[in-house]
């Protein structure tokens, strides 16, 4: 995949999120309205985020136990009740699933989780909490080039049932995003690893993320879902997300998901026109082994 053949570098909206906090004085009512209509839900949140490896976080992020409470947490038109599920769930399963030390060092200040130097350029791949202010997932994936944020994939893991899925969990993309201003630097990373662009990367990493946490099953929203989407800029979001989804090989159900499995399925060599092969089977060797490299550093912690 070209970088032009990806999803836009910029998303006009990449601020919307941020800016709409659930402690807006005009909020106040829905904040009290969800908070006692899922109050036995909040009591479990509470208590899952009081445990010792979150509590770096919470204190960092007061907000973090409330952020369901935004109508916009990780896509539109769920249920508050769907959100307040999402939350909890996500933290119950990644502090069953990952050792106290390696969610330690994710939450705070991040793991580097793959890293090369390409053309003099040092390029990196990082799993981090997501940035207070943003509710399209709870963990972000973050491209670097010599230290600048490029790109970013954020996600959640939630309940199949949410995302319109038999499995009993998905891990749920809510957010692919290029940074402004940093088109040069996209590009450069994009010809340095075989034309294989940021956003391809990242899902890259994620399915070697996918392998540690034993979840097979990718879903990932649909451009009108996205929490930032404006019909302004449609176009935009229609090709960073449904049409990207779409070359991944993922399939949209019923409930307006792109569902794939991890590793996702490629097409077959076979149909791939001559001329294209050689690099084809390159790029998916590359993509392999980022995979690889970011489970192998997740699995070497401690």
């Amino acid at each position: 995949m070209s970088v032009l053949a990806g999803p836009r570098m910029e998303n006009p909206q990449t601020e919307f999120t941020a800016k709409h906090s659930p402690f807006h004085p005009a909020r106040w009512t829905h904040f009290a309205w969800g908070l006692c209509s899922n109050l036995h839900a909040q009591i479990q949140i509470l208590r899952t985020l009081t445990a010792p490896v979150f509590r770096g976080s919470v204190r960092a992020n007061p907000a973090l136990p409330f952020r369901y409470l935004n109508r916009n947490y990780l896509v539109r038109h769920l249920t508050i009740a769907q959100r307040a599920r999402c939350l909890l769930y996500h933290y119950q399963r990644i502090q069953a699933l990952l050792p106290s030390q390696t969610l330690r060092q994710i939450l705070a200040p991040g793991l580097t989780l793959y890293e090369t130097c390409r053309d003099a350029s040092l390029l990196r791949v990082t799993l981090a909490l997501s940035r207070a202010g943003y509710w399209e997932g709870e963990l972000s994936l973050h491209f670097e080039v010599d230290g600048v944020l490029v790109y970013t994939l954020s996600f959640s893991i939630v309940p199949g049932s949410v995302a319109g899925v038999l499995a009993d969990e998905v891990l749920f993309v809510a957010r692919i995003q290029g940074e402004k201003g940093t088109e040069s630097q996209i590009r450069l990373a994009t010809k340095s690893l075989l034309d294989v662009a940021p956003p391809a990367l990242l899902v890259a990493a994620l399915q070697g993320v996918a392998v540690v946490l034993r979840i097979p099953i990718m879903a990932g929203t649909c451009a009108t879902l996205q929490s930032s989407y404006l019909s302004e800029y449609s176009g935009s979001f229609q090709e960073a997300y449904d049409d990207f989804f779409l070359t991944l090989g993922a399939t949209k159900n019923s409930a307006g998901f792109f569902c794939s499995p991890l590793p996702v399925n490629e097409k077959p060599l076979a149909i791939i026109p001559k001329g294209h092969k050689i690099r084809s089977r390159k790029k998916r060797e590359f993509k392999r082994q980022v995979a690889d490299s970011v489970a192998q550093s997740l699995l070497n912690i401690g």
